[in-house]
């Protein structure tokens, strides 16, 4: 849904085949329940699609009741925000993370973008492919998106000329989602050169190679 992960969503529980987007980690270490029935959530969204997410299809995943969901997600609208924000919450985190391993000059945070944008190709990751099939329809869903994309360009482009930074940004999003939905006509040693040029881009300040 968001690029910017780097790696499908590891679960927070023993849910069956979960995607990649990590839960916040509870007392003692275990997973609270809100989290648990998020991992369920995206279980269920990632085996069978977004339209057969119910919250009795949650329940029989958490091997919860029905009203025990409901406590946490009143209404299917309510867990499909839930699991937009988690996704928002996993970019962020994962985009933080890889800029705290380089080094601090100009184009960091670019290329940290970069980094985790294309570390994994998120055709491998059906959780993301689901959501987007039920969020560009839905302007609850997509607003919080909208404003996570307009607040964080110019932390990405934070000591980099504005049309270099839009340059990688744009180039970076539609590799992204060229591969989501699966129409991406590069090979791999095709797509490990555009990849190796966008972080040269991003590293290389106003200078154009």
């Amino acid at each position: 849904l968001v690029p910017g992960r780097p790696r499908p969503f590891q679960p927070s529980g023993s849910v069956t085949h979960p995607p990649a987007m990590p839960a916040k980690p509870a007392t003692r270490g275990r997973p609270s329940s809100r989290d648990a029935m998020l991992d369920a959530a995206i279980a269920v969204v990632t085996e069978q699609g977004a339209a057969r997410l119910t919250l009795d299809a949650v329940a029989r995943a958490a091997q919860v009741s029905k009203g025990g969901v409901m406590y946490h997600f009143p209404t299917k609208e309510s867990l499909l925000q839930a699991l937009v924000t988690r996704a928002i919450e996993h970019t962020q985190q994962s985009w933080e993370q890889a800029q705290q391993r380089l080094p601090d000059q100009p184009g960091r945070g670019l290329r940290a973008y970069v980094q985790t944008s294309t570390a994994e190709r998120p055709d491998q990751d059906p959780f993301s492919s689901a959501l987007l099939a039920v969020v560009p329809g839905d302007p609850q869903l997509l607003e919080p998106v909208r404003a996570y994309f307009k607040q964080r360009m110019p932390a990405l482009s934070e000591g980099v000329p504005f049309e270099r930074a839009a340059l990688v940004y744009l180039a970076t999003e539609g590799l992204w989602l060229l591969e989501l939905i699966g129409a991406s006509p590069y090979s791999r040693s095709q797509r490990s050169k555009v990849q190796n040029l966008l972080k040269q881009l991003a590293d290389r300040g106003g200078n154009l190679p």
